[in-house]
């Protein structure tokens, strides 16, 4: 995004200051309603980047946003003229700066990707449990703190006022990681240069946005399996034969970009290679070499989909705004879950270790479970390609699925064929416009199960579990409770306008490490009904 003035090509930056850390969708709300489409803001950044092609138009952010008021924050801004070689200098200045580390590239990455892994696991769990209690303790403050409360509101959260924490929640103790080595099941590597300027397949050795380029092998890293290494060192040989350069973000130029790959528990492998635009007559015959590598190394590496993504936009990660073809396979990898078996696309979210998520849904199966001799009806908000449900389904009398992206639903419909269920039904819709489904529900018990992104659902979806009243309970399995916060706060806030229905509140909580070595946790809260 550049305008030409003489010779030298600029970039228009305007910097907002004093936004909250993480909180990225609503600050890309906050955003859209001022017709700002683009920025860049890392999680724990309190300011963000908006770059514009003229400094007309950097002007009217500026005027858009400065003194504006976002979650109680005056937000302030700074424009600069930045020259696109001054941009670019940075990756200059960022080697200066690694030259001065005095870790190895291993330390380096180990530090990035794995950052606990110099504590014990116990230290680990131990550090994730008392970050769960972290925000439910801030859960209560922040209901405490609402404006303008009522003393009937008051009564509605007044389990927030126990001076016994567990007496608002039960705290379980974790449930740890039946496996904490190689457990990750899906990794995106980079196809870049080490240190040294060789081709290569791994992770950045630090952020793009910081100046950062080199690469590094995985090969030390201990949440990457064996055979997801063994395709990295595949991967590396093909492109360092290969006619064409791996892809330089800074001059834009080079072929290969990156490789994902997801290794299942039942052996099959799946490699989505990421490339640049090639000529038609070249990208035919590149194909050809690509299947042929890969189908040579069986059974070394069991290959069962092979799939190659075109791609010539700015980010090196998978996209669904690439060309992509299956070479190989039926487009699907295929796992075993709590006797289920499942099919998983290139796009499908599935969690990356598989035995402790086996330990994750046995847990939610078992709160969901309010009474045997009662029906109940299993709502899976967000469902995805159905796993939870499926696994739940021989538990309880029906299950309802919904999910907003239509391909999900496809594949959740598959899945549950495929598993000969039949007591389940799935909805392509947004949750708001079909949780109606359940207004003359005749079963004597209705669960919701919500296992949203990391950046939780939007508040709509928690204003129609609200308003749902045959929802008694609500099982919220979040990656990111920071993130989540809001739709907590959504569900527990006393009745008003703006949150209709009769509240809920916490009543046990645990965290499951399914990312051991890693600041990451999931943590599952079950929500009740206040009487």
């Amino acid at each position: 995004m550049h305008t030409t003035e003489s010779s030298e090509t600029f970039i228009h930056r305007v910097k907002v200051l004093n936004l909250p850390k993480h909180e990225l969708a609503s600050i890309k709300q906050f955003f859209k309603l001022h017709n700002l489409h683009k920025f860049k803001k890392a999680p724990m950044w309190e300011y963000a980047y908006l770059n514009f092609e003229t400094a007309e138009e950097a002007k009217v952010a500026l005027e858009k946003l400065n003194g504006k008021e976002f979650k109680k924050r005056l937000l302030s801004t700074e424009y600069a003229k930045v020259s696109e070689k001054q941009f670019r200098d940075r990756f200059k200045v960022n080697k200066t700066i690694e030259q001065e580390d005095t870790r190895t590239p291993a330390q380096r990455l180990a530090d990035q990707v794995t950052p606990l892994h110099k504590l014990s696991y116990e230290e680990q769990v131990a550090k994730k449990r008392k970050a769960g209690v972290r925000h439910l303790r801030d859960l209560r403050k922040k209901l405490n703190a609402l404006p303008d409360l009522s003393e009937e509101a008051r009564a509605q959260i007044s389990w927030t006022t126990s001076d016994n924490p567990d007496d608002a929640c039960q705290i379980l103790d974790p449930i740890q990681s039946p496996i904490t080595h190689g457990y990750r099941t899906k990794c995106e590597f980079t196809i870049g240069k080490n240190i040294q300027g060789e081709r290569t397949v791994g992770f950045l050795l630090g952020q793009y946005r910081d100046g950062v380029t080199a690469v590094l092998e995985p090969y030390d890293c201990l949440h990457v399996s064996d055979k997801a290494k063994e395709i990295v060192r595949a991967m590396e040989r093909y492109v360092r034969n290969s006619e064409y350069d791996v892809y330089d973000k800074v001059a834009k130029t080079g072929v290969w970009r990156s490789i994902m790959t997801k290794t299942q528990e039942t052996g099959d492998s799946m490699e989505k290679e990421i490339t640049d635009e090639l000529s038609d007559d070249q990208l035919e015959q590149e194909k050809e070499k690509i299947r042929a590598y890969w189908t040579q190394l069986k059974p070394e590496i069991n290959t069962t989909t092979l799939m190659l993504q075109t791609w010539n936009g700015v980010s090196n990660g998978i996209t669904d705004k690439g060309q992509t073809e299956i070479l190989m396979g039926d487009g699907y990898v295929y796992e075993h879950l709590l006797g289920c078996r499942f099919r998983i696309s290139s796009s499908a979210f599935f969690q990356v270790n598989t035995p402790a998520t086996e330990l994750l849904y046995s847990k939610c199966a078992e709160w969901c479970n309010i009474s045997q001799d009662k029906k109940t009806t299993l709502l899976d908000l967000c469902c995805g390609t159905g796993t939870i449900g499926i696994t739940m389904a021989k538990t309880v009398d029906r299950v309802i699925g919904i999910e907003m992206i239509p391909e999900a639903i496809v594949d959740a419909r598959a899945n549950a064929h495929m598993n000969n269920i039949t007591n389940v039904q799935y909805y392509a819709s947004k949750v708001e416009d079909k949780i109606d489904i359940v207004t003359n529900e005749r079963n004597e018990q209705v669960v919701a199960v919500l296992d949203p992104p990391r950046a939780g659902v939007h508040p709509s979806v928690i204003r129609a579990v609200r308003e749902s009243p045959q929802i008694k309970k609500v099982i919220y399995i979040s990656c990111d409770a920071k993130q989540a916060m809001q739709n907590f706060i959504g569900l527990c806030r006393p009745t008003s306008n703006r949150a209709k229905g009769i509240p809920f509140r916490p009543v046990r909580a645990v965290s499951i490490d399914l990312f051991p070595h890693t600041e990451h946790c999931e943590l599952m809260i079950e929500f009740i009904r206040i009487d």
